[in-house]
């Protein structure tokens, strides 16, 4: 049942990318030329503005050691979703598991991030975790979280973020501190890890 469900994710995402392609016939390049996602009142992205905000360019540093055991690709295709809610979540993310998460924010001209559009079935705003939109956890309603859009239209929350980066960072064997409560199917519970988790409520 559970495959039969993330097949029929995979599906959707696919026909919303051919939906982007032949019927609105714009790929994510297009849309930023045309302003889509930018700032109205923005007339540069590369610098901040007067009042000393964060520019785009600023705003697309990445967080976080290279080679670290979870990495995060931002996909956003304008600076307003970018200064909220993404940066200051990604920058909490981060200085929550210093030293074991990357987070990428690549620019929308560039190649990779063509290439993680394509990767994410076409959709230019999302999250691309270890290679994947979509994550397994048992926790989640349906046995996966997928993290395409923004948790400003609530299509993920925070909370499903930090619960499939420590997914990760567990099956990495590395340990942390948990944020949030997991479900393991272990019977009996407990011990052995380092740390501890009890049921967890979506």
């Amino acid at each position: 049942m559970k495959v039969k469900t993330l097949l029929i994710v995979v599906g959707l995402l696919a026909a919303v990318s051919l939906a982007n392609k032949y019927i609105i016939k714009m790929d994510p390049e297009q849309l930023v030329e045309r302003g889509v996602g930018k700032d109205a009142h923005s007339h540069g992205h590369d610098h901040g503005d007067e009042e000393g905000k964060p520019g785009e360019e600023d705003l697309r540093q990445p967080l976080g050691p290279e080679g670290a055991p979870v990495l995060v690709q931002v996909l956003a295709t304008g600076i307003t979703e970018l200064e909220m809610p993404l940066r200051p979540m990604m920058t909490a993310l981060s200085q929550t598991y210093p030293d074991h998460v990357r987070i990428e924010f690549p620019a929308t001209d560039s190649e990779e991030f063509k290439k993680l559009v394509e990767q994410a079935h076409g959709m230019p705003t999302g999250l691309i975790i270890n290679g994947e939109m979509i994550k397994e956890v048992p926790e989640a309603k349906l046995g996966f979280v997928t993290f395409q859009g923004t948790p400003t239209m609530e299509d993920w929350t925070e909370q499903d973020l930090r619960l499939v980066v420590e997914h990760e960072l567990e099956k990495a064997g590395v340990e942390f501190t948990p944020t949030v409560q997991h479900a393991h199917e272990a019977a009996g519970g407990g011990g052995g890890e380092g740390h501890s988790h009890a049921g967890h409520n979506h």
